[in-house]
């Protein structure tokens, strides 16, 4: 249906590189006849709070804070990824490569663009273990994690999301560079392999402060800024060390 949608939009002139992120087409031709097809997308992992926060939902600031943590993780997922939305081959020309090729240019072409990894999903055993061959990561049945690295001063402090996918789904990741790697979540009996897909300086931007607390804190940083552009940076600095001695006396 996706697939159909899109060639649909090619097919009236609609000039797709005007939406915000705009799907790519792969086709695989040979004497004008379509072999095979490849439908790239941009990430959208994680749009909705996972039901592992259901339990928190009675604790309305709380639910909130995770769930907005949740997201802003996502997002910075989503900003290096892309999405394989459809791959398929013509039933006669299978066999050939004509997959493999497709989903190699596809990498080619993100890789360019300054993406990380290239994910899909898959119910099939047989289509999974094809995309193993083909070097990708595949997590356990029904559920994956992202492994996020935040490098803070000398040290990394790690974080885990996980998502919920459709039943008997697989989600699959292909890395497109060597930060992006299978990380061993689980134990010897039952591994739960988890994807490292960004790993970079610590942004506390990310966590979601209530309303009250993110005010206050413009309201400081705007004052900081005020008094130190009136008295200067050592002053301001010894004002706020004498102010919190006092404060710990």
């Amino acid at each position: 249906m996706q697939l159909a949608a899109y060639c649909e939009l090619l097919d009236r002139g609609v000039d797709t590189i005007r939406f915000a992120e705009p799907g790519r087409l792969l086709v695989f031709e040979r004497r004008r006849a379509l072999l095979g097809a490849a439908l790239v997308t941009s990430g959208n992992h994680g749009s909705r709070p996972g039901e592992q926060l259901a339990e928190l939902a009675p604790h309305h600031n709380l639910y909130a804070q995770q769930a907005g943590m949740q997201s802003r993780m996502f997002a910075r997922i989503n900003a290096v990824c892309e999405h394989l939305a459809f791959m398929a081959v013509a039933p006669a020309s299978r066999g050939q490569g004509i997959g493999r090729q497709l989903v190699r240019a596809a990498a080619d072409i993100e890789r360019r663009r300054g993406r990380r990894m290239l994910t899909g999903f898959v119910w099939d055993d047989e289509l999974v273990r094809m995309y193993e061959r083909w070097g990708f990561i595949v997590s356990p049945p029904e559920t994956a994690m992202f492994f996020l690295r935040e490098k803070v001063g000398h040290l990394h402090a790690p974080s885990l999301v996980g998502i919920n996918l459709k039943e008997g789904s697989r989600l699959i990741v292909l890395p497109l560079v060597p930060a992006v790697r299978s990380y061993d979540m689980g134990t010897a009996n039952e591994p739960f392999p988890a994807v490292v897909g960004v790993e970079e300086s610590f942004d506390p931007t990310h966590l979601e402060l209530p309303t009250e607390l993110a005010e206050l804190k413009e309201r400081m940083e705007a004052l900081a800024r005020q008094q130190m552009t009136l008295y200067g940076p050592e002053h301001v600095r010894a004002t706020f060390d004498a102010f919190l001695g006092q404060s710990r006396g």
